[in-house]
């Protein structure tokens, strides 16, 4: 049967091919009553199989179940050795076979439509023919509707994705775009702006550090070139300072350039009080330089019109 299935079909069987065996046999079994396992085993079905929900499917075709007062009857009958399905017929273990009649239920059996009767004859031909005819009918409407389907998925779905799928390639590229102008921006910004403020404000601080050492190792030269070079650093972010600021700084740097000439005259200890004091002296200015340049170059923090009266002390 599982061949007729195949052959009929013309490819591997589905619902619509095992409902038309199903159909075929019970219209021409000997006994009317039919074992969901019995089709199972004669149609060569895996166990997983769900015989019952494909017979339960199609109520047109097939009853399910049968009265208590039928189905212990032709228990009866098996025990005796007649009416045995080819499963049942399979367990050569007396109790065993006895146990698997004893075990059937209303809900392990159906009927044919055309056959619910007891003692019921085979189907006419012409029966055969419309439920054949029936089925054939279901399966064209299902392809149709599996047609309906795709062409749905063809002309609209699949366009609406490829417009969509457009879109977002459009939007991707478009915020890649964006992204890259962005960086380019930040990447100017930074060499057209942060960069020379950065490197002018490191020259500085390091420019009035080594023109404090030069002081006290009394090296005037040395000095001189430090002082110089502070002063054109300064020149180079003076363009970014706020006018009051700009005022104050010029005349802070003034006054750190005397009192660093003016250690340079001193020929006194490293560790006598006049040393210490311009020490305390160099930290002030330095902390202060540093937090004024440094959050009106880089920060947030404005400038209030005069240095930190308590600045945190940095020592050369």
């Amino acid at each position: 049967m599982r061949s007729y299935v195949m052959i009929m079909a013309g490819r591997a069987p589905d619902d619509f091919d095992i409902v038309s065996a199903i159909w075929i046999l019970s219209c021409n079994d000997e006994n009317p009553i039919i074992t969901y396992k019995g089709i199972a085993d004669r149609l060569g079905l895996p166990d997983t199989y769900d015989v019952r929900a494909l017979v339960r499917r199609y109520r047109e075709l097939f009853r399910p179940g049968v009265l208590n007062s039928r189905l212990e009857a032709w228990k009866e009958r098996m025990l005796d050795g007649k009416s045995q399905p080819g499963w049942i017929t399979e367990i050569k273990d007396a109790a065993a076979q006895a146990k698997a009649i004893a075990d059937l239920t209303r809900d392990d059996v159906f009927r044919n439509q055309f056959r619910v009767e007891e003692n019921a004859p085979k189907c006419d031909i012409k029966i055969i023919d419309w439920g054949l005819n029936h089925i054939d009918r279901l399966r064209k409407s299902a392809a149709e509707e599996r047609e309906a389907r795709v062409k749905t998925w063809s002309s609209i779905v699949i366009p609406f994705l490829s417009v969509l799928l457009a879109l977002l390639s459009v939007s991707s590229t478009v915020w890649l775009q964006r992204k890259s102008i962005e960086e380019q921006s930040d990447l100017k910004r930074y060499e057209v702006s942060f960069k020379p403020k950065q490197e002018a404000y490191s020259k500085f601080m390091s420019a009035i550090s080594a023109a404090a050492l030069s002081a006290v190792a009394q090296e005037k030269e040395n000095l001189l070139s430090q002082l110089s070079q502070a002063e054109q650093a300064y020149f180079l972010f003076e363009p970014f300072l706020k006018d009051d600021l700009r005022k104050d700084i010029i005349k802070k740097i003034s006054e750190f350039g005397t009192l660093c000439v003016e250690r340079s005259r001193l020929n006194v200890a490293e560790g006598s009080i006049e040393n210490r004091n311009y020490l305390q002296k160099v930290g002030e200015y330095k902390a202060n330089f540093q937090n004024l340049l440094y959050s009106s170059l880089f920060g947030s923090v404005k400038y209030d019109g005069k240095f930190a009266a308590n600045a945190n002390l940095l020592h050369v």
